[in-house]
């Protein structure tokens, strides 16, 4: 009886653990209704379906806050590499359309400096214009656009199956772990368990 009896209580605190980490990690998504259990009448709900839309503003909040905000985009749009790339790809584009729409008429000599003065004059004006136009851009962006309600919609819109999907893929390894520590802390406790029972049995 006393070998079942150390063999049983680790394997049962095993399996009691388990099972625990388990449902606790099940319900953080369902039920997704929220169900009252009868006689004692208290409600449960999975976290997620529950607080999902109170998740999705704080996620939102903390992307902006310390993730990407506004002002970090608009830096991004105001570097220099990019200003000169699209000055570029506009240059290019005019002196393509010249070349491109000219009638046949005209000498191709021509056609080549019309093209190459107007891809000039693009070069040399463009940058001033597309300083004031990012300013305005800008402005217009800082007032009516916030980062967080993007994404706070963006979670929205997603189903709690979606949701649930995406979670696990992404944790997936972590929460399974979880579960599996359940199990082994289960047993830790029953072996412990049956070591300070023959501990006392043994004190005079």
């Amino acid at each position: 009886m006393d070998w079942l009896y150390v063999v049983l209580t680790p394997l049962v605190g095993s399996l009691i653990g388990y099972f625990t980490n388990w449902l606790a990690v099940k319900l953080l998504f369902r039920p997704v209704d929220p169900y009252v259990i009868p006689v004692i009448g208290y409600t449960i709900q999975g976290l997620l379906p529950k607080r999902r839309y109170e998740l999705a503003r704080q996620i939102g909040e903390v992307v902006e806050r310390e993730l990407l905000s506004m002002e970090d985009i608009l830096a991004l749009s105001r570097q220099g590499e990019l200003t000169d790339r699209l000055v570029l790809l506009l240059s290019e584009a005019v002196h393509k359309a010249v070349m491109d729409k000219l009638p046949k008429v005209f000498p191709l000599s021509f056609k080549r400096f019309a093209a190459q003065a107007l891809a000039d004059v693009m070069a040399a004006q463009v940058p001033p214009v597309m300083v004031w136009l990012m300013e305005e851009v800008s402005s217009h962006l800082k007032e009516n656009v916030r980062i967080s309600k993007i994404v706070e919609d963006k979670l929205n819109e997603f189903s709690l199956d979606r949701l649930e999907e995406i979670v696990f893929r992404v944790a997936a390894t972590e929460l399974r772990h979880i579960v599996i520590l359940g199990g082994v802390l289960g047993f830790v406790i029953g072996a412990v368990q049956v070591g300070l029972f023959y501990l006392w049995r043994a004190l005079p």
